[in-house]
């Protein structure tokens, strides 16, 4: 992967540029780890309702 930095006029760096291709690698892997996120949220919240600490949401309030 090659990376440039921009900077500004005291050296710091303020951005990248990166190639596309490695732009969308990067992308899909964020996403994926959001998804793996939310589903590790999902089982806890079920872990806890179990133990009946927290009701789960009516799945209508989910498309409010």
């Amino acid at each position: 992967m090659t990376v440039q930095y921009l900077t500004d006029t005291k050296g710091k760096k303020t951005g990248v540029l990166l190639a596309i291709k490695d732009w969308e690698k990067i992308q899909k892997k964020l996403n994926t780890e959001e998804l793996y996120e939310d589903f590790r949220e999902s089982l806890r919240e079920i872990k806890l309702h179990k133990e009946g600490k927290i009701k789960l949401k009516d799945a209508s309030e989910l498309f409010k």
